[in-house]
């Protein structure tokens, strides 16, 4: 039993946060590249795949860092640093997890699956960025984007608002993990590791809050591409609140409730988008 808790960990399947901060985007992109008119078989595959990859992500993350977490009072609780699961064990439930990744992907098209496996690559990757781009939030912005692999499975590759979209996320997502970023600063400078608080500095707050613009501005975009009514228009402005009430989270330093915060946007911007697509 301790094992399978510790395995239940280390997938974070106690913290589902990071799922919804995914699966919320994935399903964004599935009801906008269907024009609100999916078929149950995708909404299974997208739910799926999004608790499964954030699941494999948060393993090879841990493999990776599984000496440094050790050093920081908030991970090295962790089942790899705290020794409650060893190494092998962590590539076992990885090859599990990709194991279910590569049988979701027989479901899918060719496009799907070639795109869901350069991501793949992206993922695996990731976790090692910080230790040589300045930038990591940047990577993330791009490698925990569901956008293109929904196109593809919708095949709706050439959908005009798929471009608008994928920037639309990566923005959020650079934004929300820097927030996340701002919890960690002190580790990451004694751990000698990258981060965008680090790299930005005091302009941490501003740039934040300049990504968060540029995805309103493209999700203003897609609105105008897809002629879509007033209502949608009218929940961005309601969207920039929970970013404006981010930012009043962080200037008081409570900077892990900030980027907790956007799983709420992001299901609001669900909501929206339902609104928008389908009512």
């Amino acid at each position: 039993m301790k094992k399978i808790i510790a395995a239940f960990e280390l997938m974070r399947l106690d913290k589902p946060i990071g799922i919804y901060l995914l699966l919320w985007p994935a399903l964004i992109a599935l009801f906008i590249s269907t024009k609100g008119n999916p078929n149950i078989w995708q909404i299974v595959i997208v739910v799926l795949g999004s608790i499964v990859v954030r699941s494999a992500g948060c393993v090879i993350n841990d493999i990776w860092d599984r000496n440094l977490d050790g050093k920081v009072a908030r991970t090295k609780t962790r089942p790899l640093p705290s020794q409650r699961l060893t190494l092998t064990e962590a590539c076992v439930i990885f090859c599990i997890l990709g194991g279910m990744s590569i049988a979701l992907l027989a479901w899918v098209n060719t496009y799907t699956r070639v795109i869901s496996l350069i991501f793949a690559g992206l993922i695996m990757l990731y976790p090692l960025t910080k230790r040589f781009f300045i930038g990591p939030q940047l990577f993330l912005g791009i490698t925990f984007n569901p956008v293109i692999i929904v196109f593809a499975l919708t095949e709706q590759l050439d959908n005009p608002v798929m471009p608008y979209l994928f920037l639309a996320i990566a923005f959020l997502t650079i934004a929300f993990d820097s927030f996340y970023g701002l919890a960690d600063k002190n580790d990451d400078l004694h751990l000698k590791i990258n981060s965008t608080p680090l790299w930005w500095g005091k302009n941490t707050l501003p740039i934040i809050l300049g990504f968060q613009l540029m995805a309103i501005t493209n999700f203003g975009l897609i609105g105008k591409i897809d002629d879509l009514e007033s209502i949608w228009f009218i929940g961005l402005i309601i969207l920039g609140g929970f970013y404006i009430f981010q930012h009043k989270l962080a200037r008081d330093k409570k900077y892990l409730e900030a980027f907790k915060n956007n799983h709420w946007a992001s299901l609001f911007l669900l909501i929206l988008v339902l609104s928008a697509y389908i009512f």
